[in-house]
């Protein structure tokens, strides 16, 4: 029942109305023309195999896995060569492949520390060749085992010194290991210490309820606010866990430009003020005030899944230009991407920001994070 539920709701998710796609795309092209950027490194897009999900069914996941239909209906997820002319179309030079599904989507497999692991290494593996046929476009993300800290360190360290991937990836929400957990502090060391960076998702379900009277979220909540909701969330938590203070050079990348809190930064700090203050109960925390200054220690994407410049200014304004990297979330829409590829062009092409950080954006700060420049 939740299964086809959440097939459902993410199904719609991603069906964003196609009318006024043609105005965007000519939007794009016209700053691209203008500004002559034909290579954009598209650091925070998606791509899968259909293998994986024979294998988290077959190894005990729900039947049909939440994303197959999801992944057979957008090609562009699916096919390299599919994925290749969506970027020539745009002038995406490289794309950073961040790997889906999230293993805890097959909670039988993922409580399996060996049967996680193993999904894990077959979509690594594919990922890893995908990338490796074509080194000059593509860049691959691993997909992490997070039940068990040594086969989650052992994999993450398998991906990058033998496949030549870039960094991994895991998931944050309500229903999964929260990122302050003892288990990921030994994942944030090793990252540390290997020079790469770690991708974070926010990964809550739609049938996790908004209110305890209910049994599943109502009006696509789950996903158009508390996934933002999350991955702000899981930022507090690494910040007051003092994360950075120990790893000054770690380098953790939150999807959807930042979530809320580049939106609210004042208000938060505004908040643990006041409570401070007129409580005399200090945050549980050993990091030095003001708490707000940890947070721009991120790396955020740009991906709005809309024309949203105004937004990106914020958060620009907050992380700085050279945190902010070119990310779209292709091809998670109608389109298979394109929308939300015209779009993110778009929302930075049309920042109020001086023209040097916007080559930042669509592709310095990628270049330095990949070791490509």
């Amino acid at each position: 029942m939740n299964r086809r539920r959440f097939m459902k709701t993410a199904l719609a998710s991603t069906a964003l109305s196609m009318m006024g796609r043609a105005g965007v795309e000519e939007a794009a092209a016209a700053a691209l023309k203008t500004e002559g950027r034909t290579d954009k490194i598209d650091f925070y897009c998606h791509f899968s195999t259909m293998g994986v999900i024979d294998y988290l069914e077959a190894a005990g996941g729900p039947k049909p896995h939440v994303f197959r239909s999801l992944f057979a209906n957008t090609p562009t997820l699916i096919d390299p060569e599919q994925r290749l002319r969506l970027m020539d179309d745009f002038g995406i030079s490289r794309s950073v492949l961040v790997p889906l599904p999230w293993l805890e989507t097959a909670p039988a497999v993922h409580a399996d520390p060996q049967k996680c692991l193993q999904a894990a290494r077959l979509l690594n593996d594919e990922l890893a060749q995908v990338a490796a046929r074509r080194r000059d476009r593509f860049s691959a993300v691993a997909v992490l085992p997070t039940t068990h800290p040594e086969i989650m360190l052992a994999e993450l360290n398998r991906a990058v010194k033998e496949l030549q991937m870039a960094g991994g990836m895991f998931v944050t929400g309500p229903t999964v290991k929260r990122p302050d957990h003892p288990d990921y502090s030994f994942l944030y060391a090793e990252a540390s210490r290997l020079d790469v960076p770690l991708w974070i998702h926010p990964s809550r379900p739609p049938f996790y309820p908004d209110y305890l009277d209910e049994k599943e979220s109502k009006f696509q909540i789950w996903q158009t606010l508390s996934w933002l909701q999350d991955s702000s969330a899981a930022m507090v938590r690494i910040v007051f866990a003092g994360v950075f203070d120990r790893h000054p050079d770690l380098k953790l990348v939150i999807h959807h430009h930042g979530a809320l809190v580049p939106l609210f930064a004042q208000r938060m700090q505004y908040g643990w003020d006041y409570f401070e203050q007129n409580t005399g109960v200090k945050q549980p925390t050993a990091i030095s005030r003001p708490y707000i200054e940890h947070f721009k220690k991120f790396y955020c994407d740009t991906a709005t899944q809309g024309k949203e410049p105004k937004l990106l200014e914020m958060t620009t304004a907050f992380f700085g230009p050279d945190r902010v990297l070119f990310g779209s979330d292709a091809p998670m829409d109608a389109s298979a991407g394109r929308s939300f590829t015209a779009d993110a062009i778009a929302s930075v092409a049309e920042m109020d920001t001086p023209e040097k950080d916007k080559t930042k954006i669509f592709r310095g700060n990628a270049l330095r994070l990949l070791k490509l420049g």
